[in-house]
């Protein structure tokens, strides 16, 4: 089996309460708690011993089994995790407890979650928005004016 493929799955098996760890016929596995869907390490191809896909199965059902990115599952659970455990937090909590777990995950697995709405710095009305906060409205109007050219 892929390293990365077991790694994904022992990951996800620890995202309680949506998940719990199982052995399936000497596999360890990962279980929802909600659905019954089974996720599985891909058998490893000789020529892809890091491969990141993992076998689902969805509700548990071996005649409804899927190959799929086990990055995306993984970000599909660490997404619920998060959601789940920041009931009633502010926005800004939960998305720092994303990164976290975003890159501990990487760093348990080698893979990455699909994050796309990440940037690099802050975006520019966040930028506006502070800078007017320390310096006053006037003052980034004037300063933005003349950087403009106007």
């Amino acid at each position: 089996m892929s390293e990365q493929s077991v790694a994904i799955v022992g990951f996800i098996a620890k995202l309680m309460p949506l998940y719990d760890g199982e052995d399936h016929e000497g596999v360890w596995c990962a279980r929802s708690l909600e659905d019954g869907t089974l996720l599985l390490p891909e058998l490893a191809e000789d020529d892809e011993p890091d491969s990141d896909f993992i076998r689902v199965r969805w509700q548990g059902v071996p005649e409804r089994e899927q190959v799929v990115s086990g990055s995306d599952i993984a970000t599909l659970a660490v997404v619920r995790y998060v959601q789940f455990h920041g009931i009633g937090r502010p926005a800004d909590h939960i998305a720092k407890e994303l990164a976290h777990l975003s890159q501990h995950f990487t760093f348990k697995t080698g893979c990455s979650l699909y994050r796309p709405y990440e940037t690099s710095g802050p975006d520019l009305v966040s930028a506006v928005r502070k800078a007017v906060g320390r310096m006053g409205e006037s003052a980034v109007v004037n300063a933005l004016t003349k950087a403009a050219g106007f």
